[in-house]
């Protein structure tokens, strides 16, 4: 969960879930540690069910919620495949651009957007 304590296990430290990003086919979470941000995926540290009391709001959207974007002449519907806390705000990971078949590109398509830039569309 977002803001859980975590142990990592290789190095014997904990920190906190900051954020989780939809990546390569699986789940990257974003984990605070001695101030320092490492992105691992799941199977590289353990919960452990303790959550950091924090003034930091709630998120304004979930993981998966579809919402309206303006990229320009009209909205377009994107998923919220990331949310980060940064600096007591949270950001929000949408898709600024739609994969191609012919693509080969390792550049990230994904662009952090704040809850003002997004439109929730109910389903």
């Amino acid at each position: 969960e977002m803001l859980e304590k975590v142990l990592l296990p290789i190095s014997d430290l904990s920190g906190y879930c900051r954020g989780v990003e939809w990546s390569g086919q699986e789940w990257i979470y974003a984990i605070v540690c001695q101030s320092e941000t490492l992105y691992l995926p799941e199977q590289e540290f353990h919960p452990t069910n303790v959550l950091k009391k924090s003034t930091v709001s709630t998120p304004a959207f979930n993981l998966g919620d579809i919402v309206k974007v303006d990229f320009g002449e009209q909205p377009t519907r994107r998923i919220i495949q990331g949310i980060f806390s940064l600096k007591d705000n949270w950001l929000y990971g949408v898709e600024w651009r739609s994969p191609t078949l012919e693509e080969v590109s390792t550049q990230s398509r994904t662009i952090w957007l704040v809850d003002v830039d997004l439109v929730n569309v109910s389903v």
